[in-house]
């Protein structure tokens, strides 16, 4: 049910990079976990619920010329969930859920960005939990100031596309199929 983020990452941070340079080449970004958020709401056994993920990594290239060839990589750490409740957010990490001994990460990777005017992107790739690989489209929102991106946007999916929570600790707590991410990211040129 985490799993959304990863999208809602990889897309903010390369839209993020887009923004530095209008002729300047390629260039390498990457996002700052401590400066970003990835945040979830999902529903728990009826109730609206809200988790993060507190450790996610990604970088990649971007040449403003030519969007549609940007490169990004996105994981999040599927054990880092934090659910408010160290049972529960364990219990997220078994393997009815994220399965995070065999499955450690959660990865995005980008295929396309496309401008849609002023500073919204589509943002077009792929998103692997479990080691299932589903396509995945968001839409985003950046500005760029002194060499620092900061993006945001939401994104929704359905958490049995990727098997979370698919057997039978459903019979114990319900958990809602649509999970809603946002994230706010920040991202800087490599150095």
């Amino acid at each position: 049910m985490r799993g959304v983020t990863i999208p809602a990452l990889a897309c903010a941070f390369w839209v993020v990079c887009s923004m530095g340079s209008a002729t300047a080449p390629a260039m390498n970004w990457t996002v700052a976990p401590g400066e970003s958020r990835v945040l979830f709401d999902y529903e728990r056994n009826g109730q609206a619920a809200e988790g993060r993920f507190a450790r996610f990594s990604g970088g990649g290239t971007f040449d403003q010329s030519a969007p549609g060839e940007a490169t990004l990589e996105m994981r999040i750490d599927s054990a880092s969930i934090d659910l408010d409740d160290k049972l529960a957010s364990a219990f997220a990490t078994s393997a009815e859920w994220f399965d995070s001994t065999n499955h450690p990460d959660v990865v995005y990777r980008l295929r396309r960005l496309s401008p849609e005017g002023g500073d919204r992107y589509r943002a077009e790739g792929e998103l692997t939990i479990r080691g299932k690989t589903r396509p995945i489209v968001s839409t985003i929102t950046l500005a760029i100031d002194d060499g620092t991106a900061h993006a945001t946007g939401s994104l929704d999916l359905d958490r049995t596309d990727y098997w979370l929570g698919v057997g039978p600790t459903a019979l114990f707590v319900r958990i809602g199929r649509q999970v809603s991410v946002r994230f706010d990211l920040t991202a800087h040129p490599v150095q």
